[in-house]
């Protein structure tokens, strides 16, 4: 009997000292991450492509039936300086149509059907303008001839000039409310 306890005990102690070494005093002076400090969820990077989204990707609609605009942030990829954002081609496509969607005039508004348009820049550099430049993030509206209902794929394409196309894929919430959040695919 005597020998099983000392198995069981060495069996405990070997647990505990391995117990030990898997944890770490320090982490608990370690501050909590803020949203400053948390990586920014950005899309798949490809060769050649300069921009990036950032958050979420978002349908308004109407409760219970369509939405009608979608709305999306884009940024720069970290090693590009700046992009026109004039010479931007944005291209939307579902199951059953695409098109290419129309810039508002001056670039900047709430778009009406088949238009784009900025809604806002974030963490504007210098007098306002319609270059994205380092650190700036352009809050986009697209509103499509089309509307999307409840579980339709669709795929927003924007291409800046002399560049690799930024490809947004999303699938719309099986029951549409006034603010959406489209999932990825």
């Amino acid at each position: 009997m005597a020998s099983w306890h000392c198995i069981f005990l060495t069996s405990v102690f070997i647990l505990l000292v391995l117990a030990a070494g898997c944890t770490d005093s320090s982490a608990g002076n370690q501050p909590l991450p803020t949203m400053s400090t948390l990586p920014v969820p950005r899309g798949t990077e490809q060769p050649g492509q300069i921009l990036q989204t950032f958050g979420d990707v978002t349908g308004q609609g109407i409760p219970g039936g369509t939405i009608d605009t979608i709305t999306f942030t884009v940024g720069l990829v970290n090693s590009r300086d700046s992009v026109d954002m004039e010479n931007l081609t944005i291209v939307y496509a579902d199951a059953a149509s695409t098109e290419t969607l129309l810039p508002v005039e001056g670039y900047r508004g709430d778009p009406s059907k088949g238009h784009w348009g900025i809604l806002r820049v974030e963490n504007e550099v210098g007098n306002p303008n319609n270059r994205l430049d380092y650190e700036e993030r352009f809050v986009i509206r697209i509103n499509p001839s089309a509307f999307l209902v409840p579980n339709q794929f669709i795929t927003i394409n924007v291409k800046p000039a002399n560049s690799r196309s930024l490809t947004i894929r999303r699938v719309a919430p099986p029951t549409i409310l006034a603010d959406n959040i489209l999932s990825p695919i």
